[in-house]
């Protein structure tokens, strides 16, 4: 029987990049509320268990665990739902006459009027008056937070009473994995939801262009969406350069992921969505792929630096501006070791992992070539 454990997680969808975490991270019970598209075809661990909001409730009045990570305040669809389990969580705790703690690890990086208002322009005091009630209500339950990129931990300055909670920062990269590149053609890759906001109306309007100047290049598209039949109609126009395989399970499209001589991430903001981070980009990186992505994700500023392609998505030009970082890439790629070198010795979510569980705020790992950040 396997002993007691002192953390629990709570996840609103779970993903395969969660059971691989729960595989490696604090050992903890790991309750989720959905699933997404990625976890088709990924066994379902032990110690992973699916629940309504009102069973998470009951099971905070049974479980062994004091530390409890929830998902970030600033997800403001699932706020609601956000409060009820923090609350619940410290109201057992006392009830038990036992100290619980709240920890959350925060991706969001984008402002707060956005997130109020979506693609509507939400009046200023409602804007304040959000951001003192998110603020508030996270300084009284959340003990500790980590930030997963510098951009997000900006998007929590803007919050009255945040910096008052104990916080990390550093910057959620991957560590290397071998990889074996395939002897292949120049192909770009492209794994998400087809949608609109990833990019990808952006991204078949530029490769015809990439086509003309790169011949031979290959698009690879890989995950399901509502732009997914559009998009196989648009890629039987030319088979040779443009495959659509839909979805697939996370290790297939992983496999896929790590052959390609770039990974094309071309997100866009949509209402009160930005990309965060991007476990695409984390998995390439991880490969030494090369990333074409724009300035949405909270990597933007690391991945310039380290000599990838960030394009600009504003403007009625971005699809030339696209087309062209697409070009260089596939001439002359970055050297995978040259990029598997920049990462870290620890995957940086695993390293916010073990500071969020931790019984102390010591410093935990190198990361990016810097400590976690730690401010009482």
């Amino acid at each position: 029987m396997n002993a007691p454990v002192a953390s629990m997680r709570i996840v609103p969808e779970l993903r395969a990049a969660h059971i691989e975490r729960h595989r490696l991270g604090t050992p903890a019970e790991l309750l989720y509320l959905g699933t997404n598209y990625d976890l088709a075809g990924t066994s379902v661990a032990g110690g992973i268990q699916r629940v309504t909001v009102a069973a998470a409730l009951w099971r905070f009045f049974r479980t062994n665990a004091t530390t409890l990570e929830v998902p970030e305040p600033l997800w403001m669809r699932f706020w609601p739902k956000h409060v009820v389990l923090v609350v619940g969580f410290k109201a057992a705790g006392v009830l038990r006459r036992r100290a619980h703690r709240v920890v959350t690890y925060a991706m969001e990086n984008n402002d707060i009027a956005t997130l109020v208002g979506g693609r509507l322009v939400a009046p200023a005091w409602t804007v304040r008056a959000v951001a003192t009630l998110v603020g508030a209500t996270a300084r009284l339950t959340i003990d500790r937070i980590a930030f997963a990129s510098d951009a997000s931990r900006a998007a929590y300055r803007a919050l009255p009473f945040v910096d008052g909670i104990e916080q990390a920062a550093t910057i959620e990269l991957p560590r290397a994995v071998a990889s074996t590149l395939p002897d292949m053609p120049p192909t770009c890759v492209f794994v998400g939801a087809m949608e609109h906001r990833k990019g990808v109306r952006a991204l078949i309007e530029a490769w015809p262009l990439v086509e003309a100047e790169v011949p031979g290049a290959r698009l690879v598209l890989v995950g399901p969406g509502p732009l997914l039949d559009a998009t196989s109609v648009w890629a039987a126009e030319s088979p040779s350069t443009r495959c659509v395989v839909g979805r697939l399970p996370h290790a297939e499209a992983a496999t896929i992921l790590r052959s390609a001589t770039a990974l094309v991430a071309p997100s866009v903001p949509d209402g009160r969505w930005r990309e965060q981070i991007g476990l695409p980009i984390k998995e390439a990186l991880a490969a030494g792929v090369t990333i074409v992505t724009t300035e949405q994700t909270g990597l933007a500023g690391w991945l310039r630096d380290h000599g990838h392609e960030v394009v600009e998505h504003a403007g009625t030009s971005f699809t030339r501006r696209l087309s062209r970082a697409i070009v260089r890439v596939l001439r002359a790629p970055l050297d995978r070791d040259q990029v598997r070198a920049s990462l870290p010795e620890t995957d940086g979510r695993l390293v916010a992992d073990a500071w969020l569980h931790g019984a102390t705020a010591r410093l935990v790992a190198d990361v990016a070539t810097r400590p976690i950040e730690v401010r009482a």
